[in-house]
């Protein structure tokens, strides 16, 4: 499989003498990276345990140790994450679960997730929590819930941990996740620079479908970014948009005005979400609106998957919800999305949380945003109004009209429906960024 730049880079470093000098500058003379490059791999390497800063002499490469996962909270973080109190259990704090299951299932099917060292995410199901300490796991138990004084005996006789969050399931898994995730991006954060292709074919703003025909065949590719004199990006254009046209037709005249365009330091990780929510197969990578590169999807999705540690872990809680909906065609919206509530997504009520309904809403009205003006923007305010609970198995439709658009500011209203049913509405407000 091939490795990023930064992979290599870290490969280089861990194969490097003990005692070795190592900076910024030798690392991108040496492989040929830019220095922000360089020096993300270095800090991440610092992190593994196997250079080390040392005042007035440098960065030096040392014996490593074994490293930490990143994956690897201790109960005693996980506490603090969670602003949990311990029950019991105080004297094994430090150990590492083994992995985190959600008690959002049967007795039956839970059975054969639980495992010894686990740590048991669940709110007041007395029998979930005592099949789990049965299993050698310990639990965390949510919603502020007081526990059964026969499931704290049975704990402190097998010697397993109890901690008590006050928030609920879905809150509390969403907490962990964004520890872990935080951890992931200080540890590798891929940038477009690292994986984007920098010998680009192009064409000229001058050049006519002939042309197109002709770098074609030499490349045997058939999408490529059209440039003014300036090397500023004016547009792409692919073999769909010359089709059935007479080869003296001006490229300008068939190509896409609006192509997606990245920066070279955007994270991997956002790229791919937007490209995959909005059907491009390409981007382009621009500095001051000049063409430097090109990322295909499966570039993006490959560079993404290697820094998934973990498939419990390989995704924020973000995704793991936004990844059962689906992109569907409403001529009366800006942009409609569609997808069901699973079990994951419900609070102890057993209907969707509103935490999900808020990621929900305010990834259509994202999608839209970039649909339609190819904005970014970062929410600014989000009001909520839930008319009724939307229980499990219920197929929601959210449709986002855009309101206004003026030069700070982006208003969106959104609309959740169960069918022919209103079940919440919200106004979003972004800020151009």
């Amino acid at each position: 499989m091939s490795q990023t730049k930064h992979q290599q880079i870290l490969k280089f470093i861990e194969d490097l003498a003990i005692g070795s000098k190592v900076s910024v500058r030798f690392i991108a003379k040496a492989l040929e990276v830019s220095e922000g490059t360089a020096y993300r791999a270095i800090k991440e390497a610092e992190a593994k345990g196997f250079v080390r800063s040392i005042p007035k002499v440098g960065t030096i490469r040392i014996e490593g140790t074994k490293e930490r996962q990143i994956e690897d909270l201790s109960l005693s973080e996980v506490a603090q994450i969670v602003e949990g109190i311990v029950i019991c259990g105080q004297q094994h704090l430090q150990v590492q679960p083994t992995k985190f299951i959600i008690g959002a299932m049967e007795l039956d099917a839970m059975e054969r997730y639980l495992e010894k060292g686990c740590l048991f995410i669940v709110g007041n199901r007395i029998d979930a929590q005592l099949l789990a300490l049965s299993r050698g796991a310990s639990l965390l138990i949510t919603g502020g819930l007081e526990p059964n004084p026969n499931v704290v005996a049975q704990a402190k006789e097998l010697d397993l941990v109890i901690l008590q969050a006050p928030y609920d399931t879905f809150a509390v898994t969403s907490m962990i996740n964004r520890a872990i995730y935080d951890r992931l991006i200080a540890k590798e954060l891929v940038l477009v620079e690292d994986i984007m292709v920098t010998d680009v074919n192009f064409l000229c703003d001058t050049a006519c479908i002939s042309d197109w025909q002709k770098l074609s065949a030499e490349t045997e590719h058939s999408r490529f970014p059209v440039v003014n004199a300036e090397h500023k990006v004016v547009g792409m254009v692919n073999a769909l948009d010359v089709a059935s046209k007479d080869a003296t037709t001006p490229i300008v005249e068939v190509m896409n005005a609006k192509p997606f365009m990245v920066g070279k330091e955007d994270a991997v990780s956002h790229v791919a979400r937007v490209m995959l929510w909005e059907g491009w197969e390409v981007a382009v990578v621009v500095e001051d609106g000049s063409l430097i590169g090109m990322l295909g999807l499966q570039d993006l999705l490959e560079a993404f998957q290697q820094v998934q540690k973990q498939p419990q872990f390989g995704e924020t809680v973000d995704n793991l919800i936004l990844s059962g909906f689906r992109y569907v065609e409403d001529d009366a919206a800006d942009t409609a999305i569609e997808g069901e509530i699973t079990q994951f997504m419900t609070s102890e009520f057993n209907s969707a949380s509103p935490g999900v309904l808020v990621t929900v809403l305010n990834m259509a009205a994202y999608i839209a945003m970039r649909k339609q003006h190819r904005l970014d923007a970062i929410t600014e305010n989000f009001v909520l109004y839930q008319f009724e609970p939307v229980p499990i198995g219920t197929t929601i439709r959210v449709v986002a009209r855009i309101v206004s658009v003026s030069k700070k500011n982006c208003h969106v209203d959104l609309e959740m429906t169960d069918g022919d049913k209103i079940v919440a509405k919200a106004m979003f407000t972004s800020r151009m960024s």
